[in-house]
């Protein structure tokens, strides 16, 4: 529960962020893609509010979407993962009742299949090229067929907003440290998460750009 880094994380970044955090939701609740992983969840802020929807997402008045064959209904809905125990330790404390676990995203602790959705969460600016690629491919594997991913990632400004948005963001990487600043300046040099997206040929089924955090929401199959 006093574990710096996520008290920083929550206190200064969970207000900003709260309606991206809601649209992410809205979009998982619509299109029913529980169960969920939420790979490199931080403190967990996002998986905790997917958490709390799934429970709405089960009374919408709508037929509910297929459940691959290979996903038990008595596994829990939403699941967090990240490599910094410390972290997880954190985020467990904070949201419980929601199953979070400590794994490297490039080579993830999960059966293949067992899940109907993975999320990025300003996940791959922070990381070197090759290592985006290995956590795409370790998704991939883990959500079953028919299933979907979720990005939430920078984009090379627009408009006037959101380039001021981008001043703002670039700030925060820097403090963020050196090597955190470079990663982000080479995801955006190579096109940003449009760019990521089209080099894996993902297809693009659900985009929403954010001006005001130079950023975008992307539902991809």
């Amino acid at each position: 529960m006093c574990y710096l880094p996520g008290l920083l994380y929550d206190g200064i970044l969970e207000r900003p962020l709260a309606g991206l955090r809601r649209k992410v939701a809205e979009i998982v609740a619509e299109a029913d893609l529980f169960p969920l992983i939420d790979i490199c969840c931080g403190p967990g802020g996002q998986t905790g509010r997917l958490g709390r929807v799934n429970a709405t997402a089960g009374r919408l008045d709508r037929p509910r979407a297929p459940r691959p064959r290979q996903i038990p209904d008595r596994e829990p809905p939403v699941f967090g993962l990240d490599i910094n125990l410390r972290m997880i330790e954190y985020a467990s404390a904070r949201r419980p009742g929601v199953p979070f676990i400590c794994g490297d995203a490039t080579r993830l602790p999960l059966r293949k299949g067992a899940f109907r959705c993975a999320l990025f969460s300003f996940a791959l600016h922070e990381q070197e090229p090759e290592v985006r690629r290995l956590m795409l491919d370790a998704a991939r594997a883990a959500v079953a067929p028919g299933g979907r991913l979720i990005f939430v990632d920078f984009e090379n400004p627009w408009d006037s907003k959101s380039r001021r948005a981008h001043i703002y963001t670039s700030l925060i990487e820097f403090l963020a440290g050196a090597q955190h600043f470079r990663r982000n300046r080479d995801f955006l040099r190579r096109g940003g998460l449009r760019a990521f997206l089209a080099e894996n040929g993902l297809t693009e089924v659900r985009r929403h750009d954010i001006a005001a955090g130079a950023c975008a929401i992307v539902l991809a199959a």
